[in-house]
C-alpha cells in the first residue's frame, strides 16, 4: 500500500516557498486486486504524478499583480516522481517504502528536491468469501529537504522536517472480473522546520474496476497464471484529499492554507509477464480552499510495476 502525494503551504496556490509538508501520500493502486502480498512476494514500483494548478492573472487566489506578496511564488505545475517497494513478510503482513523526488514549476522559475520517506506496514485482518480488509500504519521520516530557491529569495521546502505517524484501512471485494476497493489513510504532523507544524493530511480513495482482457479475478494471485497473460484492465473512482493548516512557529494559523479537494478518477492497467503499466487521469470536481488560494487542475499519473 504504498502511497504518493505532496502538500504545499498554500497547497494549491500555492506558495512554492513550501512546496511539500511530505511529498507522499495519495494515489490508491486500483488495479492490484490485493491489499497484501503472498509471503515473499516482491513489488518494485515507479510512478510519475504530473500536477497542475489553476494560476489566476487577474484577481482571486494569489493575483499576480500587486496583491502577491513579495515573497510568494505561485506553482504552475508540480511532477512528483517516486520509487518504491513492497515485500509480503507473510501471506497476510506486507511492509512499504516510498520516496518521492518533487519538480516545481512556478510563475517565477523552476526547483526540484526530495521528499519525505514513508514506511507502511499493512496487515490483512479479515479474508472472506473474495472479501478482504486490512489496517496499515507507519511512519513519515523527514528526509525531505528546505533550501534556498532557484527563482527568488524565499525558501523552498519539500517535506515537513518532523516524524509524523500514519494510520490506514483499506477493503476489496472481487467478483468474476469486477472488483471494488477502496481505502483511507491519516498522517499526523507533527512540528518540523523552523518550529513550523505543517498541514496533516487525510484522503479517501474507492474505485470499482472490471477486467477486459486477460484473467478473471480468481487468477489474480496465480503466478503462471499472471506471468503468461496479457491483462488489460479499466477503472473508475474517486479521490478526496484534506489537508489541515499550517500552524505557524509563533502558534498562528495561516488562514491561507488548508482544503478539501475531490477528484473524479478514471484508469487502465496493461500487465503480462510481471509487469504493470497503470495510467490514471484526475480531474476536481469538488473544491473548498481555506482563504485565498488557486484552484487545482487535473492530474496525470502514469506509473511501472514489476512484481517478483
Amino acid at each position: 500500500m504504498a502511497v504518493l502525494m505532496t502538500v504545499t503551504k498554500n497547497t494549491y496556490g500555492q506558495c512554492a516557498c513550501c512546496t511539500g509538508a511530505g511529498a507522499g501520500s495519495s494515489g490508491g493502486d486500483y488495479l492490484s486486486n490485493t491489499l497484501t502480498l503472498k509471503k515473499k512476494q516482491f513489488i518494485f514500483e515507479g510512478y510519475t504524478d504530473y500536477r497542475t494548478i489553476m494560476v489566476e492573472e487577474k484577481g482571486g487566489g494569489h493575483d499576480m499583480t500587486d496583491t502577491l506578496a513579495p515573497e510568494e511564488t505561485p506553482l504552475k505545475s508540480m511532477m512528483i516522481n517516486s520509487l518504491g517497494i513492497r515485500y509480503g513478510i507473510s501471506n497476510r503482513f506486507t511492509v512499504s517504502a516510498t520516496l518521492p523526488y518533487v519538480l516545481l514549476n512556478t510563475t517565477k522559475g523552476k526547483d526540484r528536491g526530495l521528499g519525505d520517506l514513508i514506511l507502511l506496514g499493512t496487515f490483512n485482518v479479515f479474508k472472506k468469501n473474495m472479501f478482504s480488509l486490512a489496517l496499515s500504519g507507519g511512519v513519515e521520516l523527514p528526509t525531505g529537504v528546505q533550501k534556498g530557491s532557484k527563482f527568488d529569495e524565499t525558501t523552498v521546502v519539500v517535506g515537513s522536517g518532523s516524524i509524523d505517524p500514519m494510520a490506514g484501512i483499506s477493503f476489496l471485494k472481487v467478483w468474476n472480473r469486477l472488483s471494488l476497493q477502496g481505502n483511507a489513510l491519516y498522517r499526523y504532523t507533527t512540528k518540523g522546520f523552523d518550529d513550523i507544524t505543517y498541514s496533516s493530511i487525510s484522503f479517501q480513495n474507492v474505485g470499482l474496476a472490471y477486467s477486459l482482457k486477460g484473467h478473471n479475478n480468481s487468477c489474480q494471485q496465480d503466478t503462471v497464471c499472471n506471468s503468461h497473460t496479457v491483462n488489460w484492465s479499466v477503472f473508475g473512482g474517486y479521490y478526496g484529499e484534506y489537508l489541515s493548516s499550517i500552524k505557524e512557529a509563533d502558534g498562528e494559523y495561516d488562514e491561507n492554507s488548508g482544503y478539501y479537494v475531490g477528484f473524479a478518477t478514471l484508469g487502465t492497467a496493461i500487465s503480462a509477464k510481471g509487469w504493470s503499466v497503470p495510467l490514471t487521469l484526475s480531474i476536481p470536481i469538488i473544491q473548498q480552499m481555506n482563504g485565498d488560494q488557486n484552484m487545482a487542475g487535473f492530474r496525470l499519473r502514469i506509473g511501472i510495476v514489476k512484481r517478483f
